[in-house]
Protein backbone atom coordinates (compact mmCIF):
# COMPACT_ATOMS: atom_id res chain seq x y z
CA UNK A 1 0.00 0.00 0.00
CA UNK A 2 1.79 3.68 -0.63
CA UNK A 3 1.95 5.81 2.09
CA UNK A 4 1.17 9.48 1.48
CA UNK A 5 4.13 11.76 3.43
CA UNK A 6 4.87 15.22 4.04
CA UNK A 7 8.05 16.80 2.92
CA UNK A 8 9.82 16.13 6.56
CA UNK A 9 9.29 12.46 6.55
CA UNK A 10 10.26 12.13 3.29
CA UNK A 11 13.81 14.10 4.42
CA UNK A 12 14.46 11.25 6.97
CA UNK A 13 13.18 8.50 4.19
CA UNK A 14 15.63 9.60 1.45
CA UNK A 15 18.34 10.33 4.42
CA UNK A 16 17.54 7.02 5.68
CA UNK A 17 18.42 5.69 1.92
CA UNK A 18 15.31 5.57 0.07
CA UNK A 19 15.38 6.44 -3.73
CA UNK A 20 13.90 9.49 -4.76
CA UNK A 21 12.15 9.71 -8.33
CA UNK A 22 10.61 12.46 -10.20
CA UNK A 23 7.86 11.61 -12.13
CA UNK A 24 7.13 14.10 -14.04
CA UNK A 25 8.38 14.75 -17.83
CA UNK A 26 12.07 14.46 -18.80
CA UNK A 27 12.05 18.00 -20.03
CA UNK A 28 10.52 19.10 -16.57
CA UNK A 29 12.80 17.45 -14.39
CA UNK A 30 16.11 18.94 -16.55
CA UNK A 31 14.84 22.26 -15.63
CA UNK A 32 14.15 21.34 -12.05
CA UNK A 33 14.18 18.71 -9.08
CA UNK A 34 14.74 17.72 -6.02
CA UNK A 35 18.29 17.18 -5.27
CA UNK A 36 19.55 13.20 -6.07
CA UNK A 37 16.26 12.77 -7.95
CA UNK A 38 16.38 10.11 -10.10
CA UNK A 39 14.09 10.42 -13.40
CA UNK A 40 11.31 8.22 -14.09
CA UNK A 41 8.49 10.28 -15.73
CA UNK A 42 5.34 8.32 -15.30
CA UNK A 43 4.40 8.88 -19.10
CA UNK A 44 7.13 6.50 -20.31
CA UNK A 45 7.43 3.91 -17.39
CA UNK A 46 8.40 0.92 -18.28
CA UNK A 47 9.26 -1.99 -16.11
CA UNK A 48 12.66 -2.05 -18.02
CA UNK A 49 13.46 1.32 -15.96
CA UNK A 50 13.01 -0.21 -12.66
CA UNK A 51 14.72 -3.76 -13.56
CA UNK A 52 17.79 -3.40 -11.91
CA UNK A 53 16.60 -1.28 -8.38
CA UNK A 54 16.45 -3.50 -5.17
CA UNK A 55 12.57 -4.23 -4.23
CA UNK A 56 13.55 -4.10 -0.28
CA UNK A 57 14.27 -0.32 -1.19
CA UNK A 58 11.90 2.57 -0.14
CA UNK A 59 10.88 4.44 -2.76
CA UNK A 60 9.62 8.40 -2.00
CA UNK A 61 7.72 9.66 -5.23
CA UNK A 62 7.11 13.04 -6.14
CA UNK A 63 5.50 15.31 -9.38
CA UNK A 64 4.20 18.49 -9.49
CA UNK A 65 2.07 19.96 -6.70
CA UNK A 66 -1.51 18.57 -4.92
CA UNK A 67 -3.35 18.95 -8.27
CA UNK A 68 -1.16 16.45 -9.75
CA UNK A 69 -1.59 12.92 -9.87
CA UNK A 70 1.43 11.37 -11.43
CA UNK A 71 3.23 10.78 -8.23
CA UNK A 72 0.27 8.89 -6.90
CA UNK A 73 -0.04 7.11 -10.39
CA UNK A 74 3.80 6.41 -10.73
CA UNK A 75 3.49 4.96 -7.04
CA UNK A 76 1.15 2.43 -7.81
CA UNK A 77 3.33 1.38 -10.76
CA UNK A 78 6.13 0.74 -8.73
CA UNK A 79 4.21 -1.46 -6.10
CA UNK A 80 2.92 -3.28 -9.20
CA UNK A 81 6.64 -4.13 -10.05
CA UNK A 82 6.91 -5.39 -6.81
CA UNK A 83 8.58 -2.74 -4.59
CA UNK A 84 7.00 -2.99 -1.13
CA UNK A 85 7.90 0.47 1.11
CA UNK A 86 6.42 3.11 -1.45
CA UNK A 87 5.69 6.95 -0.67
CA UNK A 88 4.30 9.65 -2.55
CA UNK A 89 5.44 13.23 -1.44
CA UNK A 90 2.14 15.09 -0.43
CA UNK A 91 2.14 18.53 -2.27
CA UNK A 92 5.32 17.33 -4.88
CA UNK A 93 7.59 19.09 -5.76
CA UNK A 94 5.81 22.73 -4.42
CA UNK A 95 5.53 21.38 -0.92
CA UNK A 96 9.50 20.99 -1.10
CA UNK A 97 10.02 24.77 -2.61
CA UNK A 98 7.45 26.33 -0.41
CA UNK A 99 9.31 25.44 2.58
CA UNK A 100 12.53 27.54 0.79
CA UNK A 101 14.37 24.19 -0.04
CA UNK A 102 16.82 24.39 -2.81
CA UNK A 103 16.36 22.15 -6.13
CA UNK A 104 18.24 21.38 -8.76
CA UNK A 105 18.70 21.61 -12.87
CA UNK A 106 19.09 24.35 -15.30
CA UNK A 107 16.62 26.73 -13.98
CA UNK A 108 16.30 25.48 -10.66
CA UNK A 109 15.52 27.95 -7.37
CA UNK A 110 18.07 30.49 -9.37
CA UNK A 111 15.17 33.11 -10.11
CA UNK A 112 13.29 32.35 -7.04
CA UNK A 113 12.54 35.40 -4.24
CA UNK A 114 14.66 32.79 -1.70
CA UNK A 115 17.68 34.15 -3.40
CA UNK A 116 16.84 37.43 -2.76
CA UNK A 117 15.81 37.58 0.87
CA UNK A 118 17.38 39.70 3.24
CA UNK A 119 17.50 38.70 6.93
CA UNK A 120 14.64 40.58 9.07
CA UNK A 121 14.64 42.54 12.28
CA UNK A 122 12.54 40.21 14.78
CA UNK A 123 11.13 40.59 18.43
CA UNK A 124 9.84 38.20 20.50
CA UNK A 125 6.36 38.23 21.07
CA UNK A 126 6.99 38.21 24.86
CA UNK A 127 8.64 41.39 24.17
CA UNK A 128 8.32 44.93 24.68
CA UNK A 129 9.09 48.41 22.68
CA UNK A 130 12.14 48.27 24.82
CA UNK A 131 13.51 45.69 23.14
CA UNK A 132 12.48 46.42 19.62
CA UNK A 133 16.00 46.38 17.26
CA UNK A 134 17.30 49.56 15.91
CA UNK A 135 16.72 49.95 12.34
CA UNK A 136 14.92 51.24 9.12
CA UNK A 137 12.99 48.56 8.21
CA UNK A 138 9.54 46.93 9.74
CA UNK A 139 10.17 44.22 12.74
CA UNK A 140 8.83 40.90 12.29
CA UNK A 141 6.96 39.57 15.96
CA UNK A 142 7.90 36.02 16.42
CA UNK A 143 6.69 33.32 18.61
CA UNK A 144 9.60 30.84 20.32
CA UNK A 145 9.38 28.75 17.07
CA UNK A 146 9.86 31.33 14.50
CA UNK A 147 6.53 31.76 13.30
CA UNK A 148 5.36 35.21 12.08
CA UNK A 149 2.95 36.75 14.36
CA UNK A 150 2.82 40.36 13.28
CA UNK A 151 4.45 43.23 12.05
CA UNK A 152 5.88 46.70 13.80
CA UNK A 153 6.10 49.75 11.94
CA UNK A 154 9.66 51.51 12.51
CA UNK A 155 8.11 54.41 14.27
CA UNK A 156 6.97 52.20 16.97
CA UNK A 157 10.11 53.09 18.83
CA UNK A 158 8.33 56.05 19.85
CA UNK A 159 5.83 54.04 22.12
CA UNK A 160 6.20 54.14 25.83
CA UNK A 161 8.62 51.88 25.99
CA UNK A 162 6.75 49.47 28.44
CA UNK A 163 4.45 48.35 25.58
CA UNK A 164 3.78 45.08 24.65
CA UNK A 165 4.57 44.65 21.18
CA UNK A 166 1.84 42.79 20.51
CA UNK A 167 -0.33 45.50 21.55
CA UNK A 168 1.27 47.68 18.65
CA UNK A 169 1.93 45.20 15.56
CA UNK A 170 0.00 44.62 12.78
CA UNK A 171 -1.36 40.88 13.41
CA UNK A 172 -1.69 40.16 9.97
CA UNK A 173 1.03 41.77 7.83
CA UNK A 174 1.46 40.36 4.06
CA UNK A 175 3.46 37.74 3.39
CA UNK A 176 4.64 35.63 -0.18
CA UNK A 177 6.15 31.99 0.15
CA UNK A 178 9.78 31.37 -1.27
CA UNK A 179 9.24 29.88 -4.38
CA UNK A 180 7.76 32.70 -6.01
CA UNK A 181 9.64 33.81 -9.34
CA UNK A 182 11.54 37.59 -8.68
CA UNK A 183 9.72 39.18 -11.44
CA UNK A 184 6.26 37.99 -10.26
CA UNK A 185 7.10 39.65 -7.12
CA UNK A 186 8.36 42.89 -8.17
CA UNK A 187 5.17 43.40 -10.52
CA UNK A 188 3.02 42.46 -6.97
CA UNK A 189 5.40 44.95 -4.54
CA UNK A 190 5.19 47.65 -7.98
CA UNK A 191 1.16 47.33 -8.12
CA UNK A 192 0.46 47.09 -5.00
CA UNK A 193 2.80 49.75 -4.20
CA UNK A 194 4.67 48.00 -1.07
CA UNK A 195 7.98 48.67 0.17
CA UNK A 196 8.96 45.61 1.96
CA UNK A 197 7.32 42.18 2.12
CA UNK A 198 7.80 39.32 4.60
CA UNK A 199 8.55 35.86 3.35
CA UNK A 200 7.60 33.33 5.13
CA UNK A 201 6.85 29.19 5.10
CA UNK A 202 3.72 27.66 4.33
CA UNK A 203 3.96 26.69 8.59
CA UNK A 204 4.08 30.14 9.11
CA UNK A 205 7.74 30.45 9.95
CA UNK A 206 9.28 33.60 9.03
CA UNK A 207 12.08 33.61 6.63
CA UNK A 208 12.98 37.12 5.80
CA UNK A 209 11.97 40.18 4.11
CA UNK A 210 12.33 41.49 0.60
CA UNK A 211 12.55 45.52 0.84
CA UNK A 212 11.64 46.98 -3.26
CA UNK A 213 14.42 49.64 -3.25
CA UNK A 214 16.99 46.69 -2.44
CA UNK A 215 15.43 44.33 -4.86
CA UNK A 216 17.41 44.06 -8.46
CA UNK A 217 15.70 42.26 -10.86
Amino acid sequence: MVTRVDVHAAIELVEGGALLVDALPRSIYEQEHLPGATSIPLETFDAGDVADLDRNNAVVVYCFDQHCDLSGRAARRFEHEGFGKVYDLIGGRASWTALGLPTEGSVADRRRISHYVEAARTVKATATIADVPEGDDPIAVVDDDGVLLGALDPIAVDLPADTPVTRAMVPAPGTIRPELRVDEVAKRLADDHLDHIFVTAVNGTLLGIVVTERLHV
